[in-house]
């Protein structure tokens, strides 16, 4: 079996899924694994003991297999319940953060790419990658002292392992998550395929049960005319991963004390000074003031909503819990909108077939199928084209089920180099009809064009190496090929050929396009608020001192949370122990990147509709000058060989009539 694993690993094309999680691979991958990671530390003491004149650029970084079948693990582990690969992942976490520290601090090492750098036959590719190499390795503590690396190592362990603690315990909370309701009058206005679902699930006549999908949940706070239930849901989504055996609170107060501890011993003042030395912004002041420079704006647009709809319903006031069910209530009684009426318009294989019909026609992106496969839910898997040569593999797990993390993210399995194309995954959680068409809701819709934007900047990087794929911009610009994809399921012109109805086929009708033109700004002060709260609840318990307990901490995010929000929260009120953005990954002190490349996407997006939305010299003009560039430089250079000129908030703040337009 090892070697049969070993032969799936070389394969050039996407690996067979099912053979890693079969039960006689299980009981090898632990010593696979091991093997792999002796390999790659004989690779990299060769690397040491050879004299860097007999170095090839290539050899200077090693490529094996270890990475890949570490993507290959976590990929599972993060989309199937699957406590043997979790076991797996956990009891090698320690050797592969020794040998990552080892790379990281290595003197010899070090020296050897600053030897290389100097070299005068390296094309622009390389010397991009060194420069960036030996500035990590400076930023990482390379001049430091012995024991202060030794520190900053076990603290690199240390905050690997717990931030694998908070995730699972997100994951596992919300997979055993089960609530039962009386199948009454106040559940009607649900979604016929909601409720459908909700009594399959249930065990018992006239009760409906859901498990923590959260296209059911969501729905329950828009459509149940029970106040008492809504609050039970927006309760139970604000406080995952906050309580019992599942409790995140002494995690993420020790999580925070290792990133400050950590970032001090580097030199910095604090962990949030530390997140944007690789970003766009200068300084927290600087992102914080940019937040709060729309933040304001939002907050009086997002006052006026609320006491339109408080005058509307006669209300003395309004819950957050409450919210949407209202706006969605006025959306419909005012503006004749209907969601479900508008979900009839997004099946999912047509707008899966429109998107890549348009990366197709605009980018010159061909999506060729492979294979749907049932493992339990549908994979795509697609060979990707540009001007008919190949340049990657695509993976799409698009549904909802339990035990799979509950956002969408992107990714790559399998990165550049000069033997594999690169694997990119996009993964979802939509909640697929298998009695019928799937249809998407709006929303839906947007994510799932703001994946595949991501997809996209990872599979279009010209750049023969992986360092510079479009996934290693700065965190601060990373979101600006995602978030600009969603302008096409907003856009009317658009929606005239993406929105089709699943049955007869036929065009979006003009009233609801006008409609949805209507709609684009309106509710939308709360929401760009709320965004703007948790952009500023990050910086700041990343810019602060740190509290001297759990408890200090809970108390110092709420009054932050207080501060931005129109909503008072009380101890009730317990989101960041499920904020996995920000305790995970790389938006720690960075989750405003949303925010900032919202605001890059609408200066972008201005500009191409002036030249019309489905212009190929504009989409050329971008995908050269973005898409294909990665991070071969900085990303403000990027913008500006694009716009000729430096961002402008002006284009966000009328996109959600924040200023006159």
């Amino acid at each position: 079996m090892k070697s049969q694993l070993l032969t799936e690993l070389k394969k050039t094309w996407i690996p067979n899924f099912e053979l890693f999680k079969s039960s006689e691979a299980l009981k090898v991958i632990p010593d696979l694994l091991n093997e792999l990671l002796s390999q790659e530390i004989a690779d990299f003491e060769r690397i040491l003991e050879e004299n860097a004149e007999n170095l090839t650029f290539d050899e200077l970084f090693i490529e094996g297999e270890l990475g890949y079948l570490r993507n290959i693990l976590n990929f599972l582990n993060s989309t199937e319940k699957l406590p043997e690969i979790r076991k797996i992942i956990q009891d090698f976490r320690s050797k592969y953060e020794d040998f990552s520290n080892q790379i990281d601090y290595s003197r010899r090492y070090y020296e050897v790419l600053s030897d290389f750098s100097k070299r005068d036959n390296l094309n622009a590719d390389q010397i991009r990658i060194l420069e960036l190499e030996i500035k990590y390795f400076k930023q990482r503590g390379i001049d430091l002292d012995e024991k202060t690396q030794e520190q900053i190592k076990e603290i690199n362990k240390k905050i690997s392992e717990i931030s694998e603690k908070i995730q699972n315990n997100v994951t596992d909370e919300q997979s055993h998550f089960l609530i039962n309701f009386p199948d009454n009058e106040s559940f009607l206005s649900l979604p016929k395929d909601i409720l459908t679902m909700a009594r399959k699930t249930s065990n018992e006549e006239k009760v409906l049960t859901f498990d923590a999908n959260p296209s059911g949940l969501q729905a329950i706070l828009k459509y149940c005319d029970d106040p008492e239930i809504r609050k039970t849901i927006y309760l139970q989504l604000n406080q995952w991963a906050s309580k019992g055996g599942y409790s995140n609170k002494n995690l993420i107060f020790e999580f925070l004390s290792l990133r400050q501890n950590r970032a001090q011993l580097l030199g910095y003042e604090n962990f949030a000074h530390q997140s944007l030395e690789n970003k766009m912004a200068s300084s927290p002041a600087e992102v914080k003031k940019l937040i709060w420079e729309i933040a304001e704006k939002a907050k009086l647009k997002a006052k006026n909503e609320l006491e339109l709809l408080k005058s509307t319903y006669n209300l003395t006031e309004i819950n957050p819990r409450d919210l949407a069910y209202y706006a969605r209530k006025y959306k419909e009684e005012f503006y004749s909108f209907d969601e479900e009426e508008l979900r009839q318009y997004f099946e999912f294989d047509h707008v899966l077939d429109w998107l890549f019909e348009f990366v197709k026609n605009f980018l010159g992106v061909e999506m060729r199928k492979i294979k749907k496969s049932e493992w339990p839910s549908a994979i795509f898997e697609y060979e990707v084209y540009f001007n008919d040569t190949q340049i990657a593999f695509f993976v799409l797990d698009p549904f909802y089920r339990a035990g799979k993390r509950q956002w969408a993210w992107a990714d790559i399995l399998r990165e550049k180099d000069s033997e594999f194309l690169p694997l990119v995954i996009n993964v979802e959680n939509f909640s697929e009809n298998r009695d019928g068409k799937t249809l998407l809701y709006k929303r839906d819709v947007e994510t799932l064009f703001h994946e595949f934007g991501h997809a996209l900047h990872a599979m279009l990087a010209d750049s023969r190496y992986a360092q510079l794929n479009g996934f290693n911009v700065e965190r601060d610009f990373v979101e600006l090929p995602s978030q600009l994809m969603e302008n096409w399921v907003k856009d009317q012109e658009a929606l005239k050929s993406l929105a089709k109805h699943s049955e007869t086929w036929e065009q979006i009708p003009f009233h609801m396009l006008q409609t949805q033109e209507n709609l684009q700004t309106r509710m939308m002060g709360n929401l760009v608020l709320r965004q703007c709260e948790l952009a500023l609840v990050d910086m700041s318990i990343y810019d602060s001192e740190l509290p001297t307990s759990s408890e200090e901490l809970e108390n110092s995010i709420l009054e932050i949370s207080n501060r931005y929000s129109l909503f008072p929260r009380g101890q009730e009120y317990q989101l960041y122990c499920s904020f996995l953005h920000i305790f995970w990954g790389w938006y720690g002190a960075g989750y405003y990147s949303y925010m900032r490349a919202e605001l890059l996407e609408a200066d972008v997006f201005q500009k191409i509709k002036e030249n019309w939305i489905f212009s190929p010299q504009i989409w050329n003009l971008y995908r050269d000058k973005i898409l294909a560039q990665g991070c071969r430089k900085p990303a403000r250079e990027l913008f500006f060989e694009f716009m000729w000129r430096d961002p402008d908030s002006k284009a966000l703040m009328k996109k959600y009539w924040l200023i006159d337009n």
